[in-house]
């Protein structure tokens, strides 16, 4: 094992609705595929996924580390190989996040090139790559919310969450038919990284039963402390996404009305783009995936 690699898996359990339970499904994301990455993370996700045995499998995000590894074979190759792991177990749906097809050195900038290479890769592979659109299964419909450039990064904010932008394309995908109330199922919201505002937190709460998250690597500096947060309930870690010090609301699970909202700390223990020092002080965070499961 490296010493930047996560030395724990947890598998948190999550029950929304009552007994009996009609669906099972495993949430993971913030995979940083990249050189620094190796395969001890695929064996984490199949050692959960044996054990979860679920029916259907959520990806939330930062998958690669960034549009430049889609130029490396090798990392092409890895994304292909857990991919194919994940479908073994269950279909897979995915969101895009802002390392998955955002220019790291040119803020607010798509890869057109990275777009193409996520649709080639799931189109063969069977993973479906949700863009402001449903997935359904028996007993869940998904949707997936496309986070642009300008929610995620832009030349003004760089690497903060815009919270105008993140409820804007909310209230525009309510105005314009595509979230739409359906009492029959569980509805399932996903996207990359997670909104603080309460107005879009009313939003879902009012359209949905569950939404979740990635992209706050369960504080981005938690030195194992996540692990331990965790287990007295704390939601809080030492530096955000957006390098705020101390942030709240950075991982685990809350009750926003009747609504469950998840936030999952990632596979990874630091990424490419992340200051060296952090890659090894950062050796004690818990890889994660968690454990949904769905009742009546």
């Amino acid at each position: 094992m490296k010493l930047k690699e996560p030395a724990i898996l947890k598998m948190p359990e999550v029950r929304v609705f009552d007994e009996p339970v009609l669906a099972t499904v495993a949430v993971s994301g913030d995979w940083h595929i990249s050189p620094i990455v190796s395969d001890r993370q695929l064996e984490m996700l199949k050692k959960a996924f044996s054990k979860i045995r679920p029916e259907l499998i959520v990806l939330q995000g930062d998958l690669m580390d960034s549009p430049a590894e889609f130029q490396r074979a090798e990392s092409v190759k890895k994304l292909y190989k857990w991919f194919r792991l994940c479908m073994s177990f269950a279909p897979t749906v995915m969101v895009l996040g802002s390392h998955d097809y955002i220019e790291p050195q040119q803020y607010g900038k798509v890869s057109e090139a990275a777009l193409s290479g996520w649709q080639k890769v799931c189109d063969e592979t069977g993973v479906r790559l949700l863009n402001d659109e449903w997935f359904e299964t028996e007993h869940i419909r998904i949707f997936g919310m496309k986070q642009g450039p300008d929610y995620c990064l832009t030349a003004k904010n760089k690497h903060r969450n815009n919270p105008e932008v993140f409820e804007k394309h909310l209230e525009q995908l309510i105005h314009d038919g595509k979230i739409m109330a359906d009492e029959d199922k569980a509805r399932w919201f996903i996207a990359h990284a997670p909104d603080m505002t309460k107005g879009a937190e009313r939003i879902l709460s009012k359209n949905f039963d569950i939404a979740s998250f990635g992209h706050t690597h369960g504080g981005c500096l938690p030195l194992g402390i996540d692990t331990m947060v965790d287990k007295v309930g704390g939601h809080g870690g030492l530096i955000s996404a957006t390098n705020r010090p101390l942030p709240a609301n950075v991982r685990g699970v809350k009750k926003i009305g009747k609504m469950t909202k998840i936030i999952n700390s990632g596979m990874v223990a630091t990424q490419n783009c992340a200051p060296k020092a952090t890659q090894y002080l950062n050796f004690a965070k818990a890889a994660e995936v968690t454990f949904v499961k769905i009742g009546t």
